[in-house]
């Protein structure tokens, strides 16, 4: 699979992304590229945000952060790991300078 890549440019998060769950082992990696002063998450969750597989006790996927920061950073989810549904990118606050932050994904798997 090829990267990719989201840029907030402003507060607010993404949809979610979805990923290959099928794949086995499910191997993700996130790297975020940030100048600096800029607070972000990556939430993820197992449900299925599509509503194909709903939840029966809600309509919205429940999320769980996987990683939180305001610089450079590079998370990996591993075959140890529990793999996910999807992912969201949130960035809570802007830096002074407005820079834009850029998450970058990239899943084991077929293209």
């Amino acid at each position: 699979m090829q990267p990719r890549y989201i840029t907030l440019s402003s507060t607010g998060a993404t949809s979610w992304q979805l990923v290959n769950w099928q794949i086995s082992p499910q191997q993700i990696g996130f790297q975020v590229i940030s100048t600096g002063g800029s607070s972000w998450f990556i939430s993820g969750t197992l449900e299925d945000p599509t509503g194909v597989y709903p939840n029966p006790n809600s309509s919205t996927p429940t999320a769980f952060t996987i990683a939180t920061g305001s610089s450079n950073i590079y998370v990996s989810l591993t075959t140890t790991g529990v793999p996910i549904a999807a992912y969201q990118f949130t960035l809570n606050t802007q830096s002074s300078a407005a820079a834009k932050v850029t998450l970058v994904t990239l899943q084991s798997g077929i293209g």
